[in-house]
């Protein structure tokens, strides 16, 4: 993680992560990238230190626990098989490998998505017996706890890089294909209203965010 020095982007995440809270949201209101990472790394450089090991072993750490991640999908929908075969087509993937060494937000988005698609995941779980059994109604305390962790997860991503609506919409996708099965109005009324929690509270940086995202980049030319 050390062997290389800083190039031109980790720099930037370094004077950032070195700015006072306020300051890295007004800084980030001008940038590509939404405040999310900047304000996790401002906190990290005050344990760990700015060297280059420390900057990125964040990446690094996020990176390694995505992969738990995703093994814990495969394992959970398709078996241990596919499991370990997902966890080594990730832990072997060029792009993740790279921006496991890299002071920067995409790890962290890949966890993010990671952590959106498990808490989906068990949410389905908890709420997939009929809603009058006894064992739905002893789910809704845990059915609860994921839909909510469902909807803080997504807030976060997407006040950690503008990509993270795609995840979103995947979310959506397979949400779809579970509530055909059933076509419960209670399951589709919860899931709408975890998706505007989220909207809600990403609410104050959706002006910054929209408008970053369709004049960047600022140069004058077409």
């Amino acid at each position: 993680l050390g062997a290389q020095s800083l190039w031109n982007d980790e720099g930037a995440s370094v004077v950032m992560a070195h700015r006072a809270l306020p300051e890295i949201a007004v800084h980030a209101a001008a940038d590509i990238h939404p405040p999310g990472y900047y304000t996790l790394l401002s906190g990290w450089v005050l344990l760990t230190g700015d060297s280059e090991l420390a900057l990125r072993m964040l990446s690094a750490l996020e990176s390694v626990l995505t992969v738990a991640l995703v093994y814990a999908l495969g394992r959970r929908l398709f078996g241990v098989g596919a499991a370990l075969i997902a966890a080594l087509l990730l832990a072997g993937n060029s792009f993740a490998v790279y921006y496991a060494q890299e002071a920067r937000m995409y790890a962290q988005l890949a966890l993010l998505s990671a952590a959106g698609m498990w808490a989906l995941l068990l949410w389905l779980a908890a709420e997939g017996g009929s809603p009058q059994s006894a064992q739905a109604q002893n789910s809704r305390p845990a059915a609860a706890k994921s839909l909510a962790a469902l909807a803080l997860i997504n807030a976060a991503g997407l006040y950690t890089q503008y990509a993270y609506p795609f995840s979103m919409v995947a979310q959506g996708a397979i949400f779809l294909l579970a509530w055909l099965r059933r076509r419960d109005g209670r399951t589709l009324g919860l899931y709408i209203a975890a998706n505007l929690g989220t909207l809600i509270l990403f609410a104050p940086w959706a002006g910054t965010a929209i408008r970053q995202v369709t004049a960047w980049p600022n140069t004058g030319a077409g």
